[in-house]
């Protein structure tokens, strides 16, 4: 292993025992912290907002660029599909098809 891969691997390490021990203190925190409700909806509500941006942000762009519209078009589709209550392979299908076709036609 060269001293490049080294340092990955300990990354790896170090994001991996980081994860359990989050995981760990929120398990073993549950039973010793009373949360009021109120809290509680702020935080779920500011999870939804958080994977929200996230799903525009990779909808809108890849990398620093502008992902196009066919991936906005696929996107809306699946959006669609989903809200139509198609099962999830479905939905992830018809998107991928519809961006691919519109890749194929010179759609940017």
């Amino acid at each position: 292993m060269s001293h490049g891969q080294s340092y990955i691997f300990v990354g790896i390490v170090i994001l991996a025992l980081g994860t359990y021990l989050i995981r760990y203190s929120g398990f073993y925190l549950a039973n010793r912290m009373t949360i009021n409700e109120q809290h509680r909806q702020l935080l779920s509500d500011s999870a939804c907002v958080l994977l929200f941006t996230l799903a525009v942000f990779n909808t809108l762009f890849t990398e620093n660029h502008f992902s196009g519209i066919s991936k906005i078009i696929g996107v809306s589709v699946a959006i669609i599909f989903a809200w139509k209550k198609y099962s999830l392979i479905i939905v992830i299908l018809m998107a991928m098809m519809v961006t691919a076709t519109l890749r194929y036609f010179g759609f940017p």
